[in-house]
């Protein structure tokens, strides 16, 4: 497998956690600094910052993110939700948590690339109890990048002490749709109006990712915690309701992999068609939107997560399969053959750990994030050049 590796240049920046397509160009949502978006020039293979996405924390002492909460609204515009660099328990990354998560071998890669003085406080607090949630943390923004004119704008704030953990758009209807960090809530914003909707606590635990059917429905994953099953949520924008359902996606929702569980990626193809990846196992479904059943395809690769789908242009789903070292497995929907999946191998098998957190398929190539490498940076492979 021959990959190029291209880095964002920028000494706050650690991760690539969303990517989108807009035009002929590749936006990178990132975890860093005030520049959150960077942008890819897929004929040049380089990354440029764009302009600062949340400026009011250019001072902080630990990182921001957009984390898969990055969205093209069909115009020329993306929509951004603000996260912030906390754990899943809602407190933000400390220097002995990060030490323990990311040991020196990951630094050191961040200092390969020029910054011989990084160290981990450059990325995360001293010590816990220096920090104050009500200053420090008081919940984040959605924000509309313009692509055409390198601007930003505010378009809403989120409920107190909230921010965007992931996020999906109905650009048809003109709404949002948020998972925060912490409390998992589930949030709906107009981004027309700025109006925002608060519905509650989903539960403990349950999805890293939501989609937007093509009848407008949104679908994620919540845990029973009292079984920790895995089943199926929905918000209907035409009630305004949000749905526990009792339909089963998992009998048991699994161990954690790089602190995640449930449902972590969806997709829906060219042709309509819905699959979903979940953390346990790497395990692949298909997922009838219309009567609300998933089909069980297989196992996608070894380890935990299906952290990337993409559709290329000839309707193969490439995922990006399994942990610490993600390989890309290639999917076709129409292959009869017993061997549904095609595993190619891992990506980059150099590094310490390297798995990526979003994707995107353009011209035949396919451009994978990394992420909790330390390194920002995106492999690029030539799926033609695949055999």
């Amino acid at each position: 497998m021959q990959v190029k590796e291209i880095f964002v240049r920028d000494r706050k920046a650690i991760a690539v956690t969303s990517m989108v397509k807009e035009g002929d160009t590749i936006y990178c949502g990132l975890t860093g600094g005030s520049h959150a978006i960077a942008a890819i020039n897929p004929k040049a293979l380089d990354i440029k910052l764009c302009a600062e996405t949340f400026p009011w924390v250019k001072n902080k002492s630990y990182c921001t993110k957009i984390h898969n909460s990055l969205c093209s609204l069909g115009d020329g515009t993306l929509l951004a939700g603000e996260c912030s660099h906390l754990t899943w328990d809602g407190l933000p990354v400390y220097n002995q948590y990060l030490k323990s998560e990311l040991p020196e071998i990951m630094l050191q890669r961040k200092k390969q690339q020029g910054y011989e003085d990084i160290t981990y406080s450059d990325f995360a607090l001293e010590r816990l109890q220096d920090w104050n949630r009500i200053k420090d943390d008081p919940g984040g923004k959605i924000v509309r990048y313009d692509t055409k004119t390198d601007t930003v704008k505010i378009v809403a704030d989120l409920p107190k002490f909230c921010y965007s953990q992931s996020m999906v758009v109905d650009a048809k209807r003109g709404y949002a749709y948020i998972n925060t960090i912490p409390d998992n809530h589930f949030v709906v914003v107009n981004y027309q109006t700025g109006e925002v909707t608060d519905h509650g606590r989903i539960s403990e635990y349950g999805h890293h990712n939501m989609v937007v059917a093509p009848n407008g429905c949104v679908y994620g994953g919540w845990m029973d915690y009292y079984n920790k099953t895995l089943k199926l949520l929905k918000y209907s924008p035409e009630t305004k309701i949000l749905y526990h359902t009792d339909k089963t996606i998992l009998r048991d929702v699994g161990n954690k992999v790089a602190g995640n569980q449930g449902i972590d990626q969806w997709i829906i193809t060219r042709d309509g068609e819905m699959y979903v990846g979940t953390v346990s196992n790497s395990l692949f479904f298909h997922f009838d939107w219309k009567t609300e059943t998933f089909t069980l395809i297989g196992q996608a690769a070894c380890g935990g997560r299906v952290a990337t789908l993409d559709e290329d242009e000839e309707g193969n789903i490439w995922l990006g399969a399994g942990y610490p070292d993600m390989h890309l497995v290639k999917f076709n929907p129409k292959s009869t053959s017993l061997h549904k999946f095609v595993d190619y191998g891992p990506v980059n098998s150099g590094n310490y750990r390297c798995y990526f957190h979003s994707s995107c398929i353009h011209e035949g190539k396919i451009y994978l994030g990394e992420t909790d490498g330390f390194t920002p940076s995106v492999h690029v492979i030539d799926l033609k050049t695949l055999k």
